[in-house]
């Protein structure tokens, strides 16, 4: 029983912890529009350096996801 409570307040916790990482992301971000449409170059430098700390989340995230869909599919050994 102790340890369903200290996984769910270990959830509880990286649930908010990622909560204000996007949020505090979104928040420092300029958001004014550019005078001409970006290149492939200028979108890639965008993502690698002012979205670097959520592009790791959100991979680690999507990681978590996968390793899940995995252990959710696997089959019963009898």
């Amino acid at each position: 029983m102790n340890a369903d409570k200290v996984r769910t307040a270990c959830a509880i916790v990286s649930v908010v912890a990622l909560c204000f990482i996007i949020l505090g992301t979104f928040l420092t971000m300029s958001w004014e529009a550019p005078a001409a449409p970006p290149s492939n170059s200028d979108l890639g430098y965008a993502i690698f350096t002012s979205f670097g700390p959520t592009l790791i989340v959100v991979g680690a995230l999507m990681f978590a996801a996968m390793l899940g869909g995995v252990f959710i599919a696997q089959e019963e050994r009898e």
